[in-house]
This record gives C-alpha cells, structure tokens and sequence, in this order.
C-alpha cells in the first residue's frame, strides 16, 4: 500500500541538513589524534645509571609492573618502561619503575601500583596521598601517593605518581574524566607512572624511607635531560 505523506516545509529540510552536517563535523574533529609525544626520548638511554649520590646495582627481585608490547592492550599498555635498583653511600637501595604510555585511553592506561601489588601477591596496607619536592614546566607540583605494601615478612614503602597528560592522576574516575576532556579536544594524552621503592623487614622503618625516596626522586629528576624530565614532570 502506497502512503501519501506531507511534504516538509523547507525550512524544516534546511534546518534537518544543518544539524547532520554538523554533527558530521564534529566527529570528525572529535576524532582522537596523537600530539607532542611522537619525539619522545628513550628513557633507557636517557635515564643516567648513576647520578647524585646513587649508583645502578642489581635488581633486588623482579619488579611489581607490566611489561611493554608492541600492542599496547589492558594488560601491557607501555611502550617503554625501566626497572633498576640504585644505592647511594649509605647504604640505602632504591628500586626504581617507569613505565610509559604513548596512548592514554578509556581501558588502556597506566596501570595503579596498589592494584598491581595486590594483583602480584601483596596486601596494601595503607595508601595515603603525596606532594612531592618536584614541579614541571608548568610549575605544578608532582602529586601521588605513599603506600605501604606487604608480602612474606616483606615490607615495601612505595613512592609514586601517575602522570597522565597534564594531569597528576589521583583516581580512577578523575583520570577517564581527563581522558574524555581530552578527547573532544582531538587529543589521545601520553601517560608515565613513576614509582620510586624501599624493601625493609621492620614497620617501625617506614616513616624512614619517605625522606629518602623523595631526595632519590629529585636527584632523578635534576639529572636527566630537560625532554626526559618533561615526560616524567609535568
């Protein structure tokens, strides 16, 4: 059966095309492309094997990270990571991870070291927020977490933060919040975890090992290159 239906007015036609015509714009320009992190350093090259008061020693045990894949996917979202261990003078070891990803997106992103620990065998048993002695070109301050991670009589103090962007990650819901903004502005943010760690046998030495990560992370940060440092600090 044939329907016979009304004709559109004009204006409505006009007003139809308008609204497809944008929205077609818009997603076009709403389509995600990757900026500023095309040139990125090698952090294994760049990151010096001894600097300050701290020298490279052997890894004390396998590091607590993901690995990198030429697939960035949930399970392996880096394209670069360093794991080493440093002693400075004293005596005191430090294990270093950096781990970076090019592409910050919805359910691929830096991995949070207190699910990471959990995920690898350890208990977390507190987390508590960081400000940490550093700031990037922008003149924000570095921001993260203190947490204390336990497994098999094994005491961690863990330093770290989460860069993803221009921002300092603090929460899940606040970094996929970032990684939306940033889309609808045509941008896929490159991110960095940096985690700086002391093992220790006794609780009541906890408190000891914040000063020392911190002096460790700002020795780190004043002796890479200005590009390196820009991917760690913003």
């Amino acid at each position: 059966m044939k329907l016979n239906l009304p004709p559109l007015p004009l204006k409505a036609c006009v007003l139809a095309a308008a609204l497809l015509s944008a929205a077609a714009l818009g997603a076009v320009l709403a389509k995600p492309v990757l900026v500023s992190v095309d040139n990125a350093p090698d952090l294994e090259a760049t990151v010096p094997k001894a600097f300050g008061d701290w020298k490279l020693v052997p890894s004390l045990r396998p590091p607590v990270i993901t690995s990198t894949s030429d697939e960035p996917n949930i399970d392996q979202p880096y394209d670069q990571t360093v794991m080493r261990s440093y002693a400075n003078s004293k005596g005191e070891v430090v294990m270093l991870a950096l781990a970076w990803g090019r592409r910050q997106q919805q359910e691929v992103k830096v991995h949070r070291p207190d699910l990471c620990y959990v995920a690898q065998g350890y208990k977390v048993r507190s987390l508590a927020p960081a400000a940490f002695s550093l700031t990037g070109a922008s003149g924000q301050r570095a921001s993260g977490k203190h947490m204390v991670a336990v497994t098999d009589g094994n005491v961690e103090a863990v330093s770290y933060w989460i860069r993803i962007g221009s921002m300092y990650s603090e929460n899940a819901f606040e970094t996929r919040m970032h990684i939306l903004k940033e889309g609808f502005q045509g941008k896929i943010p490159d991110g960095i975890l940096v985690r700086a760690s002391q093992s220790m046998r006794d609780p009541n030495d906890v408190p000891q090992a914040w000063p020392v990560l911190d002096r460790f992370l700002v020795d780190l940060a004043q002796a890479v290159p200005a590009s390196t440092r820009a991917m760690l600090l913003r």
